[in-house]
């Protein structure tokens, strides 16, 4: 019987595809003692400190409307060998924004950075701080900016470590408008690790419905698609002049019906994107990702080894 278990097991994960992730769990534990994370140090690779980073979050992206008919750029870029995709990324217990994005740039669990909601109330984030912070202490030279239609996510995240993290609350297309800016322009800043947010597809879910059915949420994926394919096309004439950069597309949750709290059990919110890509380097074959893996993949890339992050992080990085 145990033989049979493992050959259709075989047979389901070969038949699966190369693009079709399986689903895992976040193992969520706050048993960690921070006295035991005393250690500070860092070590930098030299040959990687002077590496770059774009993260484009898009909020309430449903894994199941990332059809080429609705995202033709990314649904093309999922199918290339050089991009670590997974449309069943696992997103954490609490499945509202704050707890999400909390764990995407801390690196650790809801049950550690204790983000449980929108309010950011009776927080852990001075013990699990932004991944700017373990940047700024490598080297205060490397420029840090965050740029985001939801403000909570620099008043309570980033602001407090990043170069650059304006608070004042702007749509979408300002979000991009003021990206290109930075990364062409070099204005406000000349930013090495960029973090952006958009937030247009979970307004149109909450709206009218996270749905691939819904003309309002389709309209507001594929606007977003076409910023992305802007910013890759920016990075690409960047890399065309020397500069290695990585690329990362993340979500926060996905979205039934016009609402995503509470939806442990549910597939429609539970299930969203991630998105690794790197002209060179290749990634993990596991095909699983949680919200925590994030940073750890960027202090990799980077060369930067923060004994006070290792010991704290729930991640692992997803490069080879």
């Amino acid at each position: 019987m145990k033989k049979l278990t493992y050959y259709l097991l075989v047979l389901l994960i070969v038949t699966t595809g190369i693009h079709s992730c399986r689903k895992t769990t976040t193992s969520c534990s706050n048993s960690l003692d921070n006295n035991s994370c005393t250690d500070n140090s860092i070590t930098i690779d030299t040959n990687k400190i002077n590496r770059k980073v774009l993260v484009i979050g898009i909020d309430g992206f449903r894994s199941d409307a990332m059809q080429e008919s609705i995202t033709p750029f990314m649904y093309q870029l999922s199918q290339q060998n050089n991009v670590f995709y997974n449309n069943s990324h696992v997103v954490e217990d609490y499945t509202m924004s704050g707890p999400n994005w909390s764990s995407l740039v801390t690196g650790v669990h809801w049950c550690k950075h204790q983000v449980t909601n929108n309010n950011f109330n009776d927080n852990q984030l001075d013990d699990f701080p932004h991944f700017f912070s373990y940047i700024e202490y490598a080297d205060n030279s490397i420029n840090t900016a965050s740029i985001v239609n939801w403000t909570p996510i620099n008043d309570y995240l980033a602001h407090s470590y990043a170069d650059h993290a304006p608070e004042t609350s702007i749509n979408d297309a300002e979000v991009y408008q003021l990206a290109e800016d930075a990364l062409v322009n070099q204005n406000p800043i000349d930013p090495d690790v960029l973090f952006l947010h958009f937030d247009d597809p979970d307004a149109a879910g909450h709206g009218y419905g996270y749905s691939s059915n819904v003309a309002e949420y389709v309209q507001s994926l594929n606007q977003t698609d076409l910023y992305v394919q802007q910013l890759f096309s920016i990075i690409e004439n960047k890399r065309s002049n020397g500069e290695d950069w990585m690329i990362f597309i993340v979500s926060d949750h996905g979205g039934d019906g016009t609402g995503h709290g509470g939806g442990q059990d549910n597939e429609h919110i539970i299930n969203t994107i991630f998105y690794a890509q790197h002209t060179t380097l290749s990634f993990s074959e596991s095909c699983s990702s949680t919200q925590a893996d994030l940073v750890p993949t960027i202090l990799d890339f980077m060369g930067i080894s923060s004994q006070a992050f290792n010991c704290k992080t729930d991640g692992i990085s997803i490069i080879n």
